[in-house]
């Protein structure tokens, strides 16, 4: 698995992904207005706020806050030499996570120059993906077994992980070849592919892909699909498989629908309901993220390398502040587009006899 990690950075550094390796375990709508800054926010107003208020401001409870402070605390290096309290920095970057304010007014809120956020915020996101890593894990052994009874009780068997995708939206990158990251919607756009277990917590993450490639593109260029290339039991036990939607290649250890060409089954049509449905969880997961964390809903920034690493920041984050109560949005199916929208993927026949053989025991 180490080597698979190593390939993972390998292939990401090529294209700007940021993605956790697989162990088995400019702001927008920039207000110019005057904004009084608020110099006793910190100390004088957050304290008054009960636990709920604090969690619905800054995603983590008290406690979750004062680990991320106290993991973060020996690796801090002030880069500017300032004189800001490492808890008001990461109480700063939680609150910017969390909202779509400008980066301006965030700073005044916490009595800082806009300059010092910046960068104190991109460094926060790469300290949480370098040392808190271990909150996204790929689940093994009793963990792999829970998640595998919660998609049977949602009605589809031998499920150990749903994968999706979802677009990040992105303004216009620095790059040579721009162009690249225009989604089919004409959205500049990165796309993040996670993997989750049946309580929708996110196992792996992969961000950073450009958001004109096929979902089935980006897949191709995470560790899950070189580890399951290479070594599939490694992550997934025989008689074990991963679910998703059309987008995704068909493999024995990946189970995606059948192609409703009109001539579907009264079978086929079970299976492709019951997988739907079980495969809701990772779109769930997705719409609780940029609930929470709202600055995802569009990352004005230069850099597809600091995009990553912020995404990936509230992934783990996300995990970290786990709640089974969350509610996720409204969700729309990835299903309700015509197939005709996938690009027809090579065909595995060992895939199509296991896939058959699910089907048949529904």
């Amino acid at each position: 698995m180490a080597d698979l990690a190593a390939l993972a950075f390998f292939v990401a550094d090529e294209i700007d992904i940021v993605e956790i390796p697989v162990f088995l375990h400019e702001e927008f709508g920039e207000q110019r207005r005057h904004v009084s800054k608020r110099i006793g926010f910190v100390n004088d107003v957050i304290p008054l706020y009960n636990l709920s208020e604090f969690r619905s401001h800054f995603r983590l409870s008290k406690g979750q806050v004062e680990d991320v402070i106290t993991t973060l605390g020996p690796v801090y290096q002030n880069p500017l030499n300032t004189k800001v309290p490492l808890k008001d920095i990461v109480l700063a970057c939680l609150w910017t996570l969390a909202n779509q304010e400008s980066y301006r007014i965030v700073a005044n809120r916490f009595n800082i120059s806009k300059s010092t956020l910046m960068v104190h915020f991109h460094q926060f996101c790469v300290l949480i993906n370098t040392h808190m890593a271990h909150h996204v894990t790929w689940p093994v052994g009793e963990s792999l077994h829970r998640s595998e009874l919660g998609f049977a009780r949602a009605g589809f068997p031998r499920t150990g992980l749903a994968v999706g995708s979802c677009h990040i939206p992105i303004r216009k990158p620095h790059r040579k070849n721009p162009l690249t990251y225009l989604n089919r919607k004409k959205n500049y756009s990165v796309i993040l592919i996670g993997f989750c277990d049946s309580q929708r917590r996110f196992c792996h993450v992969s961000v950073g892909h450009p958001g004109s490639w096929h979902d089935a593109r980006a897949f191709r260029h995470t560790a899950v699909a070189q580890a399951l290339a290479e070594d599939p039991p490694s992550l997934m036990p025989e008689g074990l498989h991963i679910i998703g939607d059309s987008a995704f290649p068909l493999l024995p250890q990946l189970l995606k629908p059948y192609q409703d060409n009109g001539r579907l089954t009264a079978r086929q049509k079970k299976y492709n309901r019951k997988l739907n449905g079980a495969r809701m969880v990772i779109e769930q997961a997705f719409g609780i993220l940029k609930s929470k964390f709202r600055r995802l809903k569009y990352l004005q920034m230069d850099s597809i390398q600091k995009i990553s690493s912020a995404v990936c920041a509230c992934c783990i984050l996300y995990n970290l502040s786990y709640d089974p109560g969350d509610q996720p949005p409204d969700i729309i199916s990835n299903e309700a587009l015509d197939d005709d929208t996938y690009p027809s993927q090579p065909l595995n026949e060992q895939a199509l006899h296991y896939r058959d053989t699910i089907c048949c025991s529904l």
